[in-house]
């Protein structure tokens, strides 16, 4: 996982005026909770707005320099004006080295399906996944292979490529991805088969037909 940081000052005024007044000067105020504590910061809104452009997810693990101290947090939270979309405020949850963490990786596929270039349906149906990890295993993101996959073929979620550490909490194993035969080519089976039957002498099946 590339290595993201972000610089936050302390804030020691809290309340509506001085967060006014803060966002008048570019800053967003944060709160930086963890370890059974929060602390007030706030950070520069256009470094805090580009990290958020850059895709950064719920599992994003980002390197906060605070009080010359580095502390590894994710975002946990943002809230924004609902008229303008603007930052009001941000909350940055602190990890602990070696503690497990509940948080949700992203599922990304890469290549085109071998089924597709054949006619098949590609289908993605599951986007992310809760986990437990620890920080130094955690990453942000699963990215699945799907090239070899062909028609009738599926992708679940014990088979994701994930270290060994990892708790993944899903229920049952769902299906994340699948190559799935088209209308169109379960029509051609059909029309296959009764040409089969018809040259091995067999009627072919009337609709409607009465009994």
């Amino acid at each position: 996982m590339e290595k993201i940081t972000i610089k936050a000052q302390p804030r020691t005024s809290t309340g509506k005026g001085p967060a006014r007044r803060m966002r008048v000067e570019g800053l967003v105020p944060a709160n930086i909770i963890g370890s059974g504590e929060a602390k007030s910061a706030s950070v520069v809104e256009k470094e805090i707005q580009k990290l958020i452009d850059s895709g950064i997810r719920k599992a994003t693990l980002i390197d906060l320099e605070l009080d010359g101290k580095s502390e590894k947090v994710f975002v946990k939270e943002i809230q924004r004006f609902p008229h303008t979309g603007q930052i009001r405020h941000i909350d940055f949850y602190k990890v602990t080295p070696g503690k497990k963490i509940q948080t949700t990786v992203a599922i990304k596929t890469t290549g085109v399906a071998k089924g597709s270039k054949a006619g098949g349906q590609f289908e993605h149906l599951v986007h992310e996944i809760k986990v437990k990890s620890t920080p130094e295993d955690l990453t942000d993101v699963i990215t699945v292979d799907v090239t070899g996959l062909d028609i009738g073929m599926m992708i679940k979620v014990s088979e994701l490529p994930h270290p060994q550490s990892w708790e993944i909490l899903v229920n049952g194993d769902p299906i994340v991805a699948s190559c799935n035969k088209t209308k169109a080519i379960l029509a051609a089976e059909r029309a296959e088969k009764a040409e089969a039957d018809a040259a091995k002498g067999k009627p072919a099946a009337k609709k409607g037909a009465k009994k």
